[in-house]
């Protein structure tokens, strides 16, 4: 999986949490909870093996909290 189809994927499970949410399934700190470990960066750039990947992929990070409100 590249980049941009893992930030497609998380953004999709973004979507997903916040539906749940609206509808009462989820609370708000366990949205953010799951959201924090979506874009863990720890995890996802002990993953990645080149500097670009890396940046790659925190523009990504930062997508999907915009998505979720956390930034």
């Amino acid at each position: 999986m590249n980049i941009k189809e893992w930030q497609t994927t998380q953004e999709q499970c973004v979507k997903e949490y916040q539906e749940l949410v609206a509808t009462g399934h989820l609370t708000e700190s366990e949205f953010v909870e799951l959201v924090e470990d979506l874009v863990d960066v720890k995890r996802i750039s002990d993953d990645l093996s080149l500097e670009d990947n890396k940046i790659k992929a925190q523009k990504a990070i930062d997508a999907i909290k915009l998505i979720a409100g956390l930034i």
